[in-house]
């Protein structure tokens, strides 16, 4: 009779120990499937070279990745909050937007930090003062562009908002060639871009870096319920990220190559090898300025509430990194 009692009360154990399992002890190492979404531009050098290496696949076998590059950051932040994307990479204007509206995302991991450069190709237009009245592009008006150019006006016209209602929405491809063509007066975008328009005549009439010092521009957000959901495989995006990055700074020649199949070709690897190692941008996952960048756009009613540190922005991974 005390056999059996015992050997009935191992098998509710066991059971128990099934059932907390399956309740989340043993939850999913990853998900099965999985939707990264990023826009055109170097800056998402590190997810295209995670996409063409398979970094995730090799690492999570079962889980199928879908990669989307999208036009604009508002496409991705619907997608994220619809749940059909899981991990999107946005600028930290968009970033900090959705945070204030109650988007329940962080970051995940930040891809770099970037100096951003208004192009004019008017000889004419050489200051913030001079684009008054004229057609400015961005990509959107929450985008880390506007949020510069509103500071730059804000410091050059005493108004943060003198500027914003000569703000045209353009993806930066598309920007750029409105530019070049004279379809708009100035064009505020993103590497490589602003490298191509400088190289065929356009200038610079100002860049983020001289209003917000040097900043992050572009991060990968991902939901909390996504993160709680899947901890280790959040984890090891992470630390792919980091992966890819210390693989642009050590070796641009090999990932300048594996950019240029990306790109169908064209540019040349030689032309990637250029733009990757120009200090327009620095590949790290330390988020810079994001308080300074939030502080910015709550004083200035971009948005509605302020974080109380960086921390409150960033899912775990990326605490240990001392940002700002």
């Amino acid at each position: 009779m005390k056999k059996a009692m015992w050997i009935l009360g191992v098998a509710g154990l066991v059971t128990a120990l099934i059932a907390a399992a399956a309740l989340g002890g043993g939850k999913a190492a990853a998900p099965g499937k999985i939707t990264i979404a990023y826009q055109p531009g170097l800056g998402y050098a590190p997810l295209i070279l995670m996409k063409q290496q398979r970094t995730i696949e090799r690492q999570f076998p079962g889980t199928q990745v879908e990669w989307k590059v999208l036009a604009s950051g508002t496409a991705i932040t619907s997608g994220v909050i619809s749940g059909d994307i899981q991990i999107g990479a946005v600028g930290v204007g968009p970033m900090l937007v959705g945070w204030a509206r109650g988007v329940n995302w962080r970051v995940i991991a930040p891809l770099n930090e970037g100096d951003l450069w208004l192009m004019a190709k008017d000889p004419s237009i050489r200051t913030i003062s001079d684009l008054r009245g004229k057609r400015i592009a961005t990509p959107t008006n929450t985008s880390i562009q506007a949020v510069a150019l509103r500071k730059m006006a804000e410091v050059k016209l005493g108004n943060a908002k003198a500027l914003d209602s000569n703000l045209i929405a353009l993806d930066h491809p598309d920007g750029m060639q409105a530019l070049l063509t004279g379809q708009i007066d100035a064009h505020f975008t993103s590497p490589p871009f602003q490298f191509q328009e400088k190289v065929r005549g356009a200038h610079v009439v100002a860049r983020s870096y001289n209003y917000f010092g040097a900043h992050t521009f572009l991060v990968t957000v991902m939901t909390q319920k996504f993160y709680d959901e899947y901890p280790q495989f959040s984890r090891a995006f992470y630390n792919s990220v980091v992966a890819a990055e210390t693989q642009i700074k050590k070796k641009p020649d090999a990932v300048a190559k594996i950019l240029q199949e990306d790109a169908g070709g064209l540019p040349t690897n030689r032309q990637f090898k250029q733009w990757l190692v120009n200090p327009a941008l620095n590949w790290t996952t330390r988020p810079r300025g994001l308080m300074r960048t939030a502080a910015f756009m709550h004083r200035t009613g971009q948005i509605s509430k302020m974080p109380g540190a960086w921390t409150d922005l960033v899912f775990p991974p990326v605490v240990p990194t001392k940002g700002s």
